[in-house]
Parts: structure tokens; C-alpha cells; sequence
């Protein structure tokens, strides 16, 4: 009898244990299944700077939410620009392939984003990527000129690849500070959307989410007018401000009756009296 009882006790405990190790395996196997890892890319060759610590801000938002997170310098890999033969790196290809979403990064050359950070974006393999998320981050760190064109390179790249691109974000150094808090609040709202992919039904699904993204159709004088708003922002213990902010008000009634051309005059004093030089590194 005794024998009896202790062979069902043994048996009763391998159960048990057999059925404790399936579940370990299956938390395990869903938790790999259902891992995601976000793709932030740098692509400023200067480490360290304002691109780069945007791109890590965001980052730490993606973290917060739990998911994993993966960062690269394009300037550490050999970015060559399109040809036939041209291929991107075996490592960036796949990195862009195992995202759930992406985060790019570049500095304003000219009105636009730097060679580097366009070369990758020609050259790198996309394959089923509709739907994925994405933020683009455009700094213009010296006049802030072209932070608005320069981020709609990024967001015209998102709108041909299929991806669904969410807070476009123009930098320039008169508000990079404001932007290094919000810019962690944007990677924790990539983090949850990267959840679930949605992606685009077709071209008009598309151009309807992307005509109600913000600064995509801004023009030179919108782009003035953003740049004097965040002058403004600053500057309210400059001597100059009161005007400044009279020269603003009139660009800004001016655009409202529609009067674009007369309003360039106000835009543009505006922010010749606030502007600043950058310091000297």
C-alpha cells in the first residue's frame, strides 16, 4: 500500500514539474513572439550633438514603455550613394527589417537633410514595412533655416515607403531644449503604437493621413513664421521684444486676409531682431 502511494506521489509530482516546464515555455515563446524593438538612427556624423541627443531622448521614452530599443551611427558604417550596384549594409538592412518602428534622425544642410542620412535612405533594402511607425527629426543648429523643408525630405521618404509616420518634429537650437522633454513623450507613444502594425489600405488612405500631418506643407513664410514664434518663446527679456512681437502679430493678420507676399516683410523683421548667434565651440 505504502508503495502504492508513493509511486502515485511521484507520479503526481513529475506532472507537476512537466506542466510547470510547458508553461515556462510558452511564456517564454510568447514573450519572444511578441518582443518589439524600435530602430533609432543618427544621422549626424557628429556624436554626441544635438541630433544625436534627440534621437537618445526618444529612445528613453521607447524604454519606458518596455520595449527594446536598438541605436546607429550611419557615419560608423559605409553609406556610398545610389547606384545599380550599391547595396547597404548586410547589418543596417536587417536592423531595418526586424524594426517595428523607426526613428531617423539628421541634421539641415542647405534646406535639407545631410548627404549622409539621404544616401542611406537610397540604398537601404525596404521590404514589408507598410504600416510600420516612424518620427523624423530634422535640427538645423546654426540660423534654424530649413528645419521645415529638411523634415519633409524625412516625411516624403516615410510617405513612398509605406510608413506611417507620426509628430514630425523640426529642431533648430531656439527650441531644442523645449524638444528634448517632448521628444521623450513621442518615442513613449511610437512604443505603444509599434504594438500593432496598421498598415495603409492604399494611395488614398495614404495621402489623407499624410495631408493632416503638421508643418509637411509649410512654405518659406511659414517656415519664417515658425522660427519667429519660437524667437518669441525666448526672448521675452530682449529690449527688442515688444516690437518684435507687434512685427509678428502684423505678419500673422496679414496671412489671415490672405495677403502672404506683404506679410514676408513682418515675418522676416521679427526675426532679425530676436536672432542670436550660436556660441562659439
Amino acid at each position: 500500500m505504502l508503495i502504492i502511494i508513493s509511486a502515485l506521489l511521484l507520479a503526481h509530482t513529475f506532472d507537476n514539474a512537466y506542466k510547470l516546464n510547458q508553461n515556462i515555455k510558452n511564456k517564454n515563446k510568447s514573450t519572444f513572439v511578441d518582443e518589439k524593438m524600435i530602430l533609432g538612427i543618427v544621422g549626424s556624423p557628429r556624436k554626441g550633438k544635438l541630433t544625436d541627443q534627440l534621437i537618445t531622448r526618444c529612445l528613453e521614452g521607447v524604454e519606458s514603455v518596455g520595449v527594446e530599443i536598438e541605436k546607429v551611427y550611419l557615419v560608423d558604417s559605409k553609406i556610398q550613394y545610389f547606384t545599380k550596384q550599391t547595396k547597404c549594409s548586410e547589418e543596417l538592412n536587417n536592423l531595418w527589417k526586424q524594426a517595428d518602428a523607426l526613428v531617423i534622425g539628421a541634421p539641415v544642410y542647405w534646406g535639407g537633410i545631410n548627404g549622409l542620412t539621404k544616401d542611406f535612405m537610397d540604398i537601404v533594402e525596404i521590404i514589408d514595412v507598410n504600416g510600420k511607425y516612424g518620427i523624423g527629426i530634422s535640427v538645423a543648429g546654426g540660423t534654424g533655416r530649413g528645419l521645415c523643408s529638411a523634415l519633409q525630405n524625412i516625411y516624403r521618404f516615410f510617405y513612398h515607403r509605406q510608413i506611417r509616420a507620426i509628430d514630425p518634429t523640426p529642431v533648430s537650437r531656439f527650441n531644442f531644449k523645449e524638444i528634448l522633454e517632448t521628444i521623450y513623450d513621442s518615442g513613449r507613444r511610437l512604443a505603444e503604437l509599434s504594438k500593432e502594425r496598421k498598415p495603409f489600405e492604399g494611395d488614398k488612405d495614404r495621402m489623407e493621413y499624410y495631408e493632416k500631418l503638421e508643418y509637411l506643407n509649410y512654405a518659406f513664410l511659414d517656415e519664417m513664421m515658425l522660427l519667429a514664434r519660437q524667437l518669441i518663446k525666448i526672448s521675452k527679456d530682449k529690449a527688442a521684444f515688444q516690437k518684435a512681437k507687434h512685427e509678428y502679430e502684423t505678419a500673422e493678420s496679414l496671412i489671415g486676409q490672405g495677403k502672404r507676399q506683404e506679410a514676408i516683410e513682418y515675418a522676416v523683421n521679427t526675426y532679425r531682431m530676436l536672432y542670436f548667434d550660436p556660441p562659439k565651440s
